[in-house]
């Protein structure tokens, strides 16, 4: 996979996961209103290559278009049009009302120009901000006056999917758009790491090999440049245990994972070092080496399918010890691969 074509936060992570027809359709069953979706055809969703968003807000915005029929009482097709416009957001922008219906009226503009009639727009907003979302979702809301103003004026709202109010079993139902959804909710936030096993085990169960590899190397990317913070180290021992034989030499995967490898013993001396700097007491620089061992042993035992040993075990061991059983351990899953 080509790495310059990889996604980058947050838009065009957005835009990659959301060309595939699949986590879409998905997404537009789940979280659309349930009264639309029985009027729409949803074997008929497709990607329209366009865009509404300005060049210079490029990096700011980015929306996503899918053309989709009506379905008919009985499931038939009937003539009718409809465009899904899908829009990612990471903080509540008080004017997205007002961007949405920029959106709107360009696609229109662009059907007249093709000689084609107007159809109904409907958007959809993902938003993964921190916070609970809080700007206006109507121009009522966003304008503000008395209601019979609008009564006979330009009316709209527009729903949003909240994914950090939302929980996690019912945000997506398609494996690739929970790992999606899944990144965009935890990404940003303290306990990232102990979902990260759960976001890529979803990756497993995506049909094909290469889909896998592909939709894994995305991933990795975005959280390498979302979450700087998690320890390569981390990443390629959470990679190997999930993907044991699925790595592709030359891949992005097979790139950290080898990263993580050689850097895993010198960040664990860093990082105890310091924390024996914090402690400002040998021993305890010693204990946070002695800590970080200990764990990693344990990560590489499950990694290798072994019993895993109990901390208290260890405990009496010297750090060139432990040292010793981790250089012995890594060298066995070398060998593996």
């Amino acid at each position: 996979m080509d790495q310059s074509k990889l996604p980058t936060p947050h838009n065009n992570f957005f835009q990659y996961a959301f060309s595939h027809p699949a986590a879409a359709r998905n997404l537009i069953e789940l979280h659309l209103p349930a009264d639309l979706v029985q009027i729409l055809d949803l074997d008929s969703l497709e990607l329209q290559k366009d865009s509404f968003v300005d060049d210079e807000l490029r990096d700011t915005y980015s929306d996503m278009l899918y053309s989709i029929r009506l379905s008919g009482q009985d499931g038939e097709p009937v003539e009718g049009q409809v465009y899904i416009l899908l829009e990612h957001k990471s903080q509540s922008d008080p004017m997205t009302c007002f961007q949405l219906l920029r959106y709107i009226v360009r696609i229109w503009e662009q059907r007249l120009r093709k000689g084609q009639a107007l159809c109904p727009v409907f958007p959809l907003v993902l938003y993964h901000g921190q916070e609970a979302w809080s700007a206006p979702v109507s121009l009522e809301e966003l304008i503000g006056g008395p209601s019979i103003l609008f009564e006979q004026g330009v009316r709209m709202a527009y729903p949003v999917v909240d994914i950090g109010q939302i929980p996690d079993e019912l945000l997506a139902t398609d494996p690739f758009l929970q790992s999606v959804l899944g990144l965009l909710k935890y990404s940003r936030t303290r306990n990232f790491r102990d979902k990260l096993e759960s976001i890529l085990r979803c990756l497993l169960e995506i049909g094909t090999a290469e889909l896998q590899a592909e939709h894994l190397d995305a991933v990795l990317v975005y959280i390498t440049t979302v979450t700087p913070s998690i320890p390569m180290e981390t990443l390629a021992m959470t990679i190997q245990k999930i993907f044991p034989t699925q790595i592709e030499p030359g891949s992005i995967a097979d790139e950290y994972m080898k990263k993580g490898r050689l850097e895993g013993i010198q960040e664990g001396r860093q990082e105890g070092r310091q924390e024996g700097r914090q402690e400002g007491k040998q021993e305890g620089k010693q204990e946070g080496l002695k800590e970080g061992q200990i764990q990693l042993i344990q990560t590489l035992q499950e990694i290798l399918g072994l019993p895993l040993s109990d901390a208290s075990t260890f405990q009496d061991r010297s750090l060139g010890q432990l040292q010793a059983i981790t250089a012995e351990l890594r060298q066995q899953v070398r060998e593996r691969n």
